[in-house]
């Protein structure tokens, strides 16, 4: 059993996938996830296979000067994940937000963090 940061790392390659590939949610799923899928994961990827558009819609509203589409994958992957776990109240938003930016730091350019957090911490 994968603990809950290596789940939200590998729920995020998932998104990043079906984003960048146009490829179907639950495949991506399935490919990443392989045999350790646990209810939290399945959780998060239902929850963004069903709200999908509706999240980038929300997102979009706090990136000022900018869009959801501008966004490099990876970063438009990190803020589903989050937004996903944030509305699920899967955890404290401060947990949510302080993993969505670990993430930023450790996959993204050195200054995503920022907006990263500036957009959750709206949201």
């Amino acid at each position: 059993m994968l603990n809950r940061h290596l789940t939200r790392e590998r729920l995020v390659f998932v998104l990043y996938q079906h984003l960048l590939l146009e490829k179907d949610i639950d495949e991506c799923f399935l490919n990443v996830f392989e045999e350790n899928i646990d209810d939290f994961a399945l959780g998060i990827k239902e929850d963004i296979k069903k709200n999908e558009d509706n999240y980038i819609n929300q997102i979009s509203r706090y990136l000022v000067e900018w869009s959801f589409d501008r966004l490099n994958y990876v970063d438009q992957a990190i803020l589903l994940v989050a937004l996903a776990e944030i509305r699920l109240k899967l955890n404290d938003n401060a947990v949510v937000i302080d993993e969505a930016i670990r993430l930023s730091k450790e996959y993204s350019d050195e200054t995503a963090y920022r907006y990263i957090n500036g957009v959750l911490d709206n949201l």
